[in-house]
């Protein structure tokens, strides 16, 4: 009896701790602000949520970053780290969910920039080299979460752009193979226009086969912002790091085998030690396309390109002069 009185009240003890736990979407929502300055607050706010609010969420803090002042670095940098947080804070089951609500909800400029950035951290199929798993494991995620993206962008603006996002970053997360992997996702596609558009107009360009890699054709095909610089975006974002996720992604896949074969698709953000370096308190990442010259938002940091040469952070000549490059007379272009 006594054995009986202790199991139950120590079931109770953890109901009470779960439900201590977890907050309501407008709790969440007062948190909004919290998360914009600190986005990696992100991921304790969402796992706090239910998984039937956690999307909900995750769009209305898009919704606020869209909102705020700054420029699209800035905000990019913004929607990078913010959502690399919320996908780490994912319920069981819902990871698929929470992607595919990134791909309908961050502006199509910015995804230049999150589609990169995660095919080569948490969607990079050889982000832990001890784990391995076939091609066919990998074109069933892919497909299974180009899938369920489709599903939801099918309400947001730009649906065929966003897809055509979704699939450059199953593209560059399978560094290259299978081979077919890129007529497979298009043919996955369920819009006409957008499976002949991919083919032939966007995906060369964004992946730079046979030309400079340039998204311009898909951004103006969105109408969208200017493609935001990612050395600048780079510059200002924040080191993340968080859990594995490919238990839950692979789970939802419902493949035969996860446990033991799928275990490697996604991995903590930015967690490889030589993926960013520190130069002159500037962070720079490397990967695909992002081993560039460092850059940073500070104006009086000499890797700012608009920094006069010879300045200091007063504007002045370490002798305290004029800064020693002129600013060209106005109306000249430079």
């Amino acid at each position: 009896m006594k054995k009986l009185l202790m199991v139950i009240t120590m079931a109770m003890a953890s109901v009470l701790v779960a439900q201590d736990k977890t907050i309501s979407s407008a709790d969440a929502r007062g948190k909004i602000g919290e998360i914009i300055n600190d986005p990696a607050a992100m991921t304790s706010v969402m796992k706090q949520l239910a998984a039937s609010d956690q999307a909900s969420f995750l769009a209305d803090v898009n919704a606020a970053i869209a909102d705020m002042p700054g420029s699209p670095e800035e905000k990019t940098a913004k929607y990078l780290s913010v959502n690399s947080a919320a996908l780490k804070g994912a319920q069981k089951g819902n990871l698929t969910t929470l992607v595919a609500e990134v791909f309908a909800t961050v502006p199509p400029e910015a995804l230049t920039i999150l589609n990169e950035s995660f095919a080569s951290n948490m969607f990079n199929r050889n982000a832990d080299p001890t784990k391995t798993y076939t091609d066919a494991q990998y074109v069933e995620i892919a497909t299974n979460l180009l899938a369920k993206v489709q599903e939801r962008t099918a309400t947001a603006d730009n649906a065929g752009v966003r897809n055509a996002f979704a699939v450059l970053m199953l593209i560059r997360g399978s560094n290259g193979s299978p081979a077919d992997l890129r007529d497979t996702l298009v043919g996955a596609l369920k819009d006409p226009e957008t499976r002949s558009l991919a083919q032939n107009e966007w995906l060369s360009p964004a992946l730079g086969v046979g030309q400079e890699k340039t998204y311009d054709p898909m951004l103006g095909a969105a109408d969208a912002g200017r493609q935001p610089d990612p050395d600048m975006v780079l510059a200002v974002s924040l080191k993340c790091s968080g859990d594995a996720l490919v238990a839950d992604l692979a789970s939802e896949c419902s493949l035969s085998d996860a446990s033991s074969s799928i275990t490697a698709l996604l991995s903590p953000l930015f967690s490889d030690p030589n993926a960013m370096d520190v130069v002159d308190g500037v962070s720079t990442l490397s990967g695909e396309s992002l081993s560039r010259l460092p850059r940073t938002m500070d104006p009086a940091a000499k890797y700012n390109p608009t920094f006069k040469r010879g300045a200091s952070a007063r504007g002045t000549s370490d002798q305290g002069e004029s800064p020693y490059e002129p600013g060209g007379y106005p109306g000249q272009n430079f």
